[in-house]
């Protein structure tokens, strides 16, 4: 069917609905909606809602043959395909039920579905079109549309609270409990559908107090990933409107006792922020700002809108720019998984049906599902065939371990170095650690614990740690070829200095810890606790705080182990 013709049946449809409906809630305006939401309708035509019925064909052909249009709109397993991919075909050839229009629009053999369904009257069929969701009164447009859903079962148009809600009630259980359609459940049960206006609330509480809603959206713009179609509210408003009107303020600023407010207008991250709801399939960013949709080359493109810095360049959720593996300070770019994206591990939909796993398409966000029977699948799984879900809990448990092991010791070291350096004008060092305090907190920014790209995360807070000891031991990596096998040095220059410096080499890279140990075999120093690169390290050791006489010291990387003696004298 042709875009030209396609417009005509909006045309045709409305004055339909006007005149031949079973029932009909109020007067339907009879006007093109194309000749005055052109961008809109030429959007639709592209989109899935567009084209509908070659679905619901192929269903019937592969699923209900042998059995009458009745069973499928009131069987037992009845699954009222007009009332989600065609409700106002009711309206056609005078006026309809529901199961005289699976009748009219599909072909039987004496009044059975077979292998070879198609679709009839094509012509005639309305798909979903803009008054499957629009109540377009009569009298429009000086009376505007309202959000509604048009119920092919009653005729009658149904009011909705907000636009989630109304792709619930056929991307969800809202009107259809038993549907294998459930992304709108999965989208409750995520992050991105509940609860976030209590974490804004509590973030303005503890750190925006005394500040106005127009400041905060100035520094950082909660609105713009947390709600960002709360502009929409009230006929549209600005984001600093939007944030007053959804969270309490005295004299107009927050305040400690900053509470969410008007709870029933809070749209969560919805399901029209990151679908164009007039072409759902493009990938498409609501932006705030301008009110607008941004069509984008990619979904992770999308991702990065909110959690990166593609549109926020200071912002500190950085799971995106994490998974690029760009962006550290004197770290070589790594990504630990090449060519996956987010929306592979997040958005993984299962080909087992009715597996919840299947049925929530992705919409949960989460790389674990639980089944129904108890089971848990994993996105892991999908890559891994050898890995369930069990096995993938194991490796991430490891990689978080060894992210928190590091990150203890990154915070702990960059702390020290930051002691040492205060009021130092040496602007070597001030750049080292400037450098340390970029990669920590851009490790920490990934909000993952190390899992959305590990090896670079590690790399990452490694090279904070070096550069911190560098400051405050002495520990630097030498300016030379990648070393060929494992080797612990002498310790030099004489036993005299105050200072000693001792090397070390690892060809690969490695968990390194090198102690410090006097004659009875007490420890006396950690001169490293850290994973380092492939390459030859030198340690500046200051003895001033220890007595003269025979100390040993200690390497352990992986499997290798060495020791040697050293000599101080006073």
């Amino acid at each position: 069917m042709s875009h030209t013709t396609k417009s005509c049946l909006y045309f045709a449809l409305v004055s339909l609905l006007a005149l031949f409906s079973p029932v009909q809630s109020s007067a339907q305006s009879k006007l093109n909606c194309s000749q005055c939401h052109k961008t809109e309708n030429d959007q639709w035509v592209l989109s899935r809602h567009a084209n509908t019925q070659n679905d619901v064909a192929g269903e019937l052909a592969e699923e209900w043959a042998g059995l009458p249009p009745d069973s499928v709109i009131v069987g037992q397993n009845a699954e009222d395909c007009v009332a989600c991919h065609g409700a106002t075909s009711i309206a056609a050839n005078g006026g309809m039920t529901e199961i005289q229009a699976m009748g009219y629009f599909f072909s039987t053999t004496n009044g059975l579905y077979t292998d070879s369904t198609r679709a009839l009257h094509t012509d005639e069929w309305p798909h979903n079109a803009c008054v499957t969701c629009h109540d377009v009164p009569g009298d429009h447009p000086a009376t505007m549309p309202r959000l509604a859903i048009f119920n092919s079962p009653t005729a009658r148009y149904d009011s909705l609270a907000n636009t989630s809600t109304l792709c619930g009630q056929c991307h969800g259980t809202l009107r259809f409990p038993d549907t294998d359609h459930r992304r709108f459940d999965a989208w409750q049960l995520s992050k991105h559908g509940h609860g976030g206006q209590d974490d804004v609330a509590g973030e303005l509480a503890e750190e925006w107090a005394g500040s106005t809603p127009e400041a905060v959206i100035g520094e950082e713009d909660c609105v713009a990933c947390h709600a960002s179609t709360s502009v929409l509210l009230n006929g549209g408003i600005s984001e600093a409107k939007a944030l007053g009107l959804l969270f309490t303020t005295e004299n107009g600023v927050f305040t400690a006792n900053t509470a969410p407010n008007n709870t029933d207008m809070w749209p969560e991250v919805a399901c029209i922020s990151c679908h164009n709801q007039h072409n759902p399939d493009e990938v498409s960013y609501f932006n705030s700002g301008t009110k607008k949709y941004e069509a984008l080359s990619s979904s992770q493109d999308l991702c990065g809108k909110c959690h990166g810095n593609l549109r926020f360049p200071d912002t500190d959720h950085l799971s995106y720019n994490i998974a690029q593996g760009t962006g550290g300070l004197g770290v070589k770019d790594v990504q630990t998984m090449p060519g996956i994206k987010c929306v592979d591990c997040h958005m993984h939909i299962s080909d087992v049906e009715d597996t919840n796993a299947s049925m929530y398409a992705g919409h949960l966000w989460s790389t674990f599902i639980k089944e129904e029977d108890g089971t848990e699948s994993s996105s892991c799984t999908s890559c891994h065939s050898s890995m369930d879900a069990k096995a993938a809990h194991l490796v991430i448990q490891r990689w978080q371990s060894e992210y928190s092991n590091l990150d203890s010791i990154a915070n702990v070291k960059v702390a020290e170095a930051e002691s040492i350096l205060k009021g130092s004008n040496d602007s070597t060092k001030i750049h080292m650690l400037q450098e340390a305090q970029f990669n920590l907190a851009f490790a920490e920014g990934d909000e993952s614990a190390g899992v959305h790209n590990h090896n670079y995360t590690v790399s990452l807070l490694n090279d904070a740690i070096q550069k911190a000891t560098s400051i405050v031991t002495g520990v630097d990596k030498d300016l030379n070829p990648v070393a060929k096998e494992f080797a612990l040095y002498q310790n030099y220059p004489n036993p005299f200095n105050p200072t000693t410096m001792i090397k070390y080499q690892i060809p690969k890279y490695s968990l390194v810890t090198l102690k410090v140990y006097n004659i009875l075999g007490e420890e006396v120093a950690e001169l490293v606790n850290a994973y380092n690169d492939a390459g030859s390290y030198t340690v500046r050791f200051n003895t001033n705080n220890l007595p003269g006489g025979i100390y040993m010291y200690k390497i352990q990387a992986g499997k290798y182990s060495a020791v040697k003696s050293m000599l101080l004298l006073k």
